[in-house]
């Protein structure tokens, strides 16, 4: 086996036991990029295990590893979180020979753990919408007078209230 670069190898040859491959490779080399509710401190981290499968197939098992900076959606708090795939397994029909690039197989199972929507803890209160306190540091004004006064609600703009004056055919 001849390794190209990152998760691309030449198959010429590979032991029955098969072979491991440690290693970490670069968000930006999987075309993962980075956006203003995350980034990447670190490198994802493999641990995968090529084995031959009958004649010419291979059979790639393992597991993947990741830290990802967040902005919390709900209080716009900063944190981490730690993704991990636990059960990678593909298999490459009549690969022998030829250059396998592991990189698009490796990508898709990062991104099918990857979150839609980030979120410090998951008891995350948020912000409050009329002062913008953040509501897991403790209560805020608005809420303990919002309380008290069960008509505030009502007297919010409703926002549906330009669709009672559409006259419709």
């Amino acid at each position: 086996m001849d390794v190209k670069s990152g998760l691309i190898f030449q198959l010429v040859d590979l032991r029955p036991e098969g072979v491991c491959l440690r290693g970490q490779i670069s968000f930006a080399d999987l075309d993962i990029q980075e956006e203003d509710r995350f980034s990447f401190p670190a490198a994802l981290e493999y641990d995968l295990l090529l084995t031959p499968l009958g004649q010419n197939d291979v059979l790639l098992r393992g597991a993947l590893q990741a830290r990802i900076a967040i902005v919390c959606d709900r209080c716009n708090s900063h944190g981490e979180l730690q993704l991990q795939v636990d059960d990678v397994c593909h298999q490459y029909k009549d690969a022998f020979g030829k250059i396998l690039d592991l990189t698009p197989d490796i990508r898709e199972d990062i991104l099918i753990v990857f979150p839609q929507h980030f979120l410090c803890r998951e008891d995350c209160r948020g912000l409050c919408l009329q002062c913008g306190e953040d509501l897991n540091a403790g209560s805020c004004a608005c809420e303990s007078a919002a309380g008290a006064q069960p008509a505030a609600a009502e007297s919010r703009p409703d926002p549906w209230q330009g669709l009672d004056k559409l006259k419709l055919p």
